[in-house]
């Protein structure tokens, strides 16, 4: 009998031998208990794969641990327990019947689904008060955990770019015009402007609505700043050659 019991281990172990990556630990379980042998293969497909995390473990449902078998007294025994325990009436016999309840076929789950039908039996038709098995300790299998990456929070809306004024301009061959109602004219901001559109230099795009003047306009807010008013060079008044109330062309800041 031990035989027929070891030959399925000894394959088993030999199967997770043979790729050659890893080789689980061997485990001689006893033939003499169908309970104790179940629970002994199940403990060693544990050992397997914690030994060899590539292991896939094969777990088999243990049939219940049978109760211990108690002694049944003798007429003598009987006869002087029942002489020096006082007499009662108290009826003990249970009001109703139970309905048998299906519990998985592995232990020791199938231990603690016993012991909780018989509690809610009592609770419920009364009788003696049940005796529970003794059941191991219900652990959990180690299961394979991966790590999630947190998410990063960024904003729901983009930012909102600040507005510049579009180039123009540049040589014959690549020339860049400006969109209606915009002009293009030499940088008066740019640190080196050279000669601008004037000589195929490149320029920027301004608006042709005019400001300054005679009446003063002022340019449009632009990002909650007031967009900058530079001279028109389109015509002959000029503020630094002692013009005065020139007209001039709205331009962003930079």
């Amino acid at each position: 009998m031990r035989l027929l019991v070891l030959l399925p281990l000894l394959s088993a172990l030999a199967l997770a031998a043979a790729d050659g990556s890893c080789q689980c630990p061997q485990v001689k379980c006893p033939a003499d208990n169908a309970v104790v042998l179940c629970q002994c293969l199940n403990t060693r497909e544990t050992i397997c794969h914690n030994h060899c995390p590539d292991y896939v473990p094969a777990y088999r449902p243990c049939p219940i641990a049978p109760p211990s078998p108690t002694p049944t007294p003798t007429q003598s025994q009987s006869l002087s327990l029942s002489r020096s325990l006082p007499s009662t009436s108290t009826d003990r016999s249970p009001t109703c019947t139970c309905h048998p309840e299906s519990c998985p076929m592995i232990w020791p789950e199938s231990c603690y689904c016993q012991n909780e039908s018989i509690k809610k039996c009592y609770e419920t038709c009364g009788g003696d008060e049940p005796v529970c098995q003794s059941c191991a300790l219900q652990t959990s299998l180690r299961t394979l955990a991966r790590r999630v990456p947190s998410p990063i929070s960024t904003s729901l809306f983009p930012s909102t770019p600040t507005p510049t004024n579009p180039l123009c301009g540049g040589g014959r061959g690549n020339y860049t015009p400006c969109p209606t109602n915009f002009t293009c004219i030499k940088d008066p901001l740019s640190p080196s402007p050279g000669c601008g559109p004037e000589c195929d230099g490149w320029g920027i795009c301004v608006s042709t609505k005019m400001c300054g003047g005679f009446a003063g306009v002022k340019c449009p807010q632009s990002e909650g700043k007031e967009m900058l008013c530079v001279d028109d060079p389109r015509d002959e008044c000029d503020p630094v050659k002692g013009g005065a109330d020139c007209a001039g062309l709205c331009m962003y800041r930079a």
